[in-house]
């Protein structure tokens, strides 16, 4: 009996007689109505998310360029002189300073982000057990969940006052700003690099080991250099999402329009943006000169995705023979050298008798100083590879720990179910209106984005023919996720707030998160979509049915346990997101809202005001980001055992 996801299919489509009277009481109108209805919405929605997508770059270039009648591109960029509410003489806008900001506390992220990422992935490829590997895993989703607010919160709790002692005047410094964003980016960059050590893997290490040649050796000489273009793919990617953090570098940076130095204080584009965004006036210089900011640093953003572009055309593997051992390896149990390059041996002339003991005690010595190099190299490889594993994991444990430390004694009914009183934000009450108010913002974003993504995904990877049309798609998509969160924050406090009257409220949030997750969850249905067995497709396909019947009766079912934890990473994605909400519709004092046309409070938002605020709201700041915490962990816990269930289905 056929036990597959395909049996379905099958049962519907063969060639038996019950399957003949089945068809017959199928109105084939019907069936055709249905792919072309299916087919429709799969243009639409893709239609729609180009069109929407395309608008958002097109319009902030629109509000970028009349500030180029007034200030000019050279001095707009190499000028330091910001100043746009100059009371004398004119307003100046130069971004030298804050472009070099941006640029420093990136590049110093990614420096540390790759040491620390490259020995990790190392150790989980080489060292670490595959079944611990699964476990820890989800953990690293879970690190790179935790909302850039939290990251903030622990560089000023304690970051702030441990550069304080180190002799740094204000405790605030691009330093800082730089160790906190390459915590955020590790897990990216872990997973990317880790997946291309575990294919070379499998691939080479057999038989590199079935020749003799160490683990180290193996590692050090075959794989390392191999990977060398994932870990540039993993650093380009990297940068393009250090470059736009806003909310943690923008808290511990100092925010002063000054040269980038190590310790000192700085400030960055998305900074910029966040602190001024709200004093613009609209259509004013001023308003005009942040868009060209974001910009300059979409621009920024574009260039990476394009060089990461060219370095994934296809290339020559570099495990040829000459790449196994570029160098001879002397086997102290044979009485020649090999010389690996051939696999074949020295002339026999060289270890003749007359020779013999001439050249044994030197091949004895150079063994010997061969083998312990090796083992030194082992050890280090090792020792490097363990504590940038130690070290990564040890920072998420006490991200846990300490915000569990402090906030756990202000967990409790009234602070989960009231809302905020007192004087002072936060100083009395509780936090549910920001708990639904959250709430509200990312599943309107998840409503609005989910339908296109999943459509958009199916033309990609179904209907979608290869060539430059479905690179260019790809390069759109893959440009989107790159986008900085403040730059889609100022384009929705443009167009919904302003231009389109809505005001601060639910919609216009969830709108600008609804265009930072789409790209999110459209390249990981593609993904999803991808690993579907061939054969199940080929096979459907031989039976007669249609692409649009395939996908609706095998494929969506068969992946939807998957497509429902991508959606809800998505989710739990959005829930910690600041700036996208930061002037669109986030409030400090609001009830639960009642409509999508009504503001409301958002948990990352209350929490970044409490800070902001610091005194007796401090210690209620704990309990903010703790519930975030625990939000985000169950979401996180939920989606892997969603991707577990739908991996073992397909394995049956």
């Amino acid at each position: 009996m056929l036990r597959s996801p395909f049996s379905k299919l099958y049962c519907i489509e063969g060639g038996s007689y019950g399957l003949e009277r089945k068809e017959k009481m199928r109105n084939l109108k019907s069936r055709k109505l249905e792919n072309s209805l299916f087919l429709f919405f799969v243009y639409a929605f893709l239609f729609l998310s180009i069109g929407i997508l395309s608008f958002f770059f097109l319009f902030l270039a629109k509000e970028s360029l009349p500030l180029f009648e007034s200030v000019s591109l050279p001095s707009f960029l190499f000028s330091s002189k910001w100043n746009p509410m100059a009371f004398t003489g004119t307003a100046s806008f130069g971004i030298f300073h804050f472009l070099m900001g941006s640029i420093s506390v990136s590049f110093l992220a990614l420096l540390f982000s790759t040491l620390l990422s490259l020995g990790c992935s190392i150790f989980f490829a080489f060292y670490f057990w595959e079944k611990g590997r699964r476990i820890l895993y989800p953990l690293l989703d879970l690190l790179s969940g935790i909302p850039s607010v939290v990251y903030g919160f622990i560089g000023l709790t304690v970051g702030k006052p441990l550069f304080l002692k180190m002799g740094v005047s204000t405790g605030s410094c691009v330093l800082l700003a730089a160790v906190l964003l390459s915590i955020l980016i590790f897990p990216f960059m872990v997973d990317s690099i880790t997946d291309s050590m575990v294919k070379l893997k499998a691939k080479y290490f057999l038989e590199a080991r079935a020749l003799g040649l160490p683990p180290a050796y193996i590692i050090l000489r075959l794989i390392l250099p191999s990977s060398l273009r994932s870990i540039f793919m993993a650093f380009l990617l990297g940068s393009g999402r250090a470059l736009g953090e806003t909310m943690a570098v923008m808290m511990v940076v100092g925010n002063a329009n000054l040269f980038p130095k190590l310790l000192s204080k700085g400030e960055t584009i998305a900074s910029l943006i966040a602190l001024e965004m709200g004093s613009a006036e609209y259509h004013s210089l001023h308003y005009h000169a942040l868009y060209a900011s974001g910009l300059v640093l979409l621009l920024l953003v574009a260039l990476i995705h394009l060089l990461v572009k060219m370095g994934e055309r296809p290339s020559t593997s570099k495990f040829t023979s000459q790449a196994v051992s570029p160098e001879p390896v002397i086997l102290e149990s044979t009485s020649h050298a090999v010389d690996t390059d051939t696999g074949t041996a020295e002339s026999p002339s060289v270890h003749s008798a007359e020779n013999r003991e001439e050249v044994a005690p030197r091949l004895l010595i150079t063994g010997k100083r061969a083998k312990a190099s090796r083992s030194f190299s082992a050890v280090l490889l090792f020792l490097y590879s363990f504590l940038s594993f130690l070290l990564i994991f040890s920072a998420l444990l006490f991200f846990f720990l300490y915000i569990f430390y402090k906030g756990y004694k202000v967990i409790s009914p009234s602070f989960l179910l009231d809302t905020p009183k007192g004087m002072v934000l936060g100083e009395e009450g509780g936090i549910f209106p920001a708990i639904t108010g959250s709430l509200a913002f990312s599943l309107t974003a998840l409503v609005l984005s989910g339908l296109p993504s999943l459509f958009t995904a199916i033309f990609m990877v179904f209907y979608a023919k290869e060539g430059r049309k479905k690179e260019s798609l790809h390069f759109f998509i893959h440009l989107l996720s790159g986008v900085p969160s403040i730059v889609l924050g100022l384009f929705s406090y443009s167009l919904f707030v302003y231009q389109l009257k809505l005001g601060r409220s639910v919609l216009s949030g969830a709108i600008a998160l609804a265009i930072m997750i789409f790209p999110f969850m459209e390249i990981r249905m593609e993904k999803i979509f991808e690993e579907v067995p061939k054969s199940y497709l080929q096979s459907s396909e031989s039976l007669g049915c249609s692409k649009g019947y395939t996908l609706r009766k095998l494929v969506l079912p068969y992946t939807l346990p998957e497509l429902l934890s991508t959606m809800l990473l998505a989710f739990c994605f959005s829930l910690g997101a600041t700036p996208p909400i930061l002037f669109t519709g986030g409030v400090a004092f609001a009830k639960s809202p009642t409509s999508l046309l009504s503001p409301a409070m958002a948990l990352p938002l209350h929490l970044y005001l409490l800070l902001v605020q610091g005194g007796s709201s401090l210690s209620r700041a704990y309990g903010t980001a703790l519930v975030m915490l625990f939000l985000l962990l169950i979401g996180n816990g939920i989606a892997g055992l969603l991707t577990a269930y739908c991996h073992r289905k397909w394995q049956k």
